[in-house]
């Protein structure tokens, strides 16, 4: 597996690693990033600067994946979360229903 929990103190860091050729990477982080700055993820600038996708550097671009992988994590955590909590709270009215 690629993932890792390493904690120190207080803290926990996790850690998602992947290895290939660098061509193979390269090639993946560009698609990847290409994909969700076409879905508004980075900065495009302004209508008078507009920046454009062929103008950011790989760094830049593994930043808008990684924007992506963190929101899509928090994203699916808090929806479950929320399920939790709407179901708890529908188990607690249905033991409570009204009647006349």
């Amino acid at each position: 597996m690629t993932a890792r929990f390493t904690t120190a103190g207080g803290n926990t860091t996790i850690t998602f690693e992947y290895t290939g050729t660098t061509a193979k990477i390269q090639a993946i982080v560009n698609d990847a990033a290409e994909y969700v700055w076409n879905r508004g993820y980075g900065d495009h600038g302004t209508l008078a600067q507009p920046k454009l996708f062929t103008d950011l550097n790989n760094q830049q671009k593994l930043n808008l994946v990684d924007q992506f992988v963190r929101r899509s994590i928090l994203d699916d955590a808090n929806a479950n979360k929320s399920i939790k909590a709407q179901n708890a709270a529908k188990a607690a009215e249905d033991a409570n229903l009204y009647d006349i």
